[in-house]
C-alpha cells in the first residue's frame, strides 16, 4: 500500500526534469546527521572516483552541485570498470543522468514500496524497496543513505542499463 506521502512523490517525480534546479522534488525530506557538501562531495568523499570523473568529464558537475534535491545511484569504480560506457560527453551525460532522480528518496522512505521514478534522462528507474535490500533495475543498493546537503547518494554495484 503506498501511503499518501509517496503518493504525493510519485507525482512530483512524474514531473521529472521540470523539477531539477528549483528545489522540488519528493522523498523523505531532511535527514537527521545530514553530510556536509554536495551529492558530489559526497561521492568523492566515498571514493567513487570514476563516477565522479565520468561526472566532470560529462558537464554534469555544475548540476549535481546545484540546489536540487537529487537522488544519486552512483556505480562503484568496479562497477564502472566493468561497463561499456560511450566516449563522448552528451553520450555519457545520457547515461548519467539515468542514475539521478528528482528529489530525496531514502531507503527509509522507499522501504516497501516497488515504484518507478523518472529519472533526469527522461525515462524511469524501477526502484524496489520490498525486499531486504533496496534495489534499482534489478541492480542491490550496496551503501544506502549517504546524504548530502543536496540529496542522497546510493552506491550501487554496476552502471544501469536502459530499460
Amino acid at each position: 500500500m503506498i501511503t499518501r506521502r509517496q503518493g504525493l512523490a510519485l507525482i512530483v517525480a512524474g514531473a521529472g526534469v521540470s523539477l531539477v534546479g528549483c528545489g522540488g522534488g519528493g522523498g523523505g525530506g531532511a535527514v537527521p546527521g545530514a553530510a556536509q557538501g554536495t551529492v558530489l562531495d559526497v561521492a568523492r568523499r566515498q571514493g567513487l572516483s570514476r563516477f565522479v570523473h565520468a561526472v566532470e568529464a560529462a558537464g554534469l558537475a555544475e548540476t549535481l552541485s546545484g540546489p536540487g534535491p537529487f537522488t544519486v545511484f552512483a556505480p562503484n569504480n568496479r562497477g564502472f570498470a566493468a561497463a561499456d560506457l560511450p566516449s563522448g560527453p552528451e553520450a555519457l551525460g545520457r547515461v548519467l543522468r539515468y542514475h539521478v532522480v528528482p528529489g530525496m528518496f531514502t531507503s527509509a522512505f522507499l522501504e516497501g514500496v516497488d515504484v518507478n521514478y523518472a529519472n533526469l534522462a527522461g525515462s524511469s528507474l524501477e526502484v524496489d524497496g520490498t525486499e531486504p535490500v533496496l534495489r534499482v533495475n534489478g541492480v542491490p543498493v550496496l551503501t544506502p543513505d549517504l546524504v548530502a546537503e543536496n540529496g542522497v547518494v546510493h552506491v550501487i554495484g554496476a552502471v544501469l542499463a536502459r530499460r
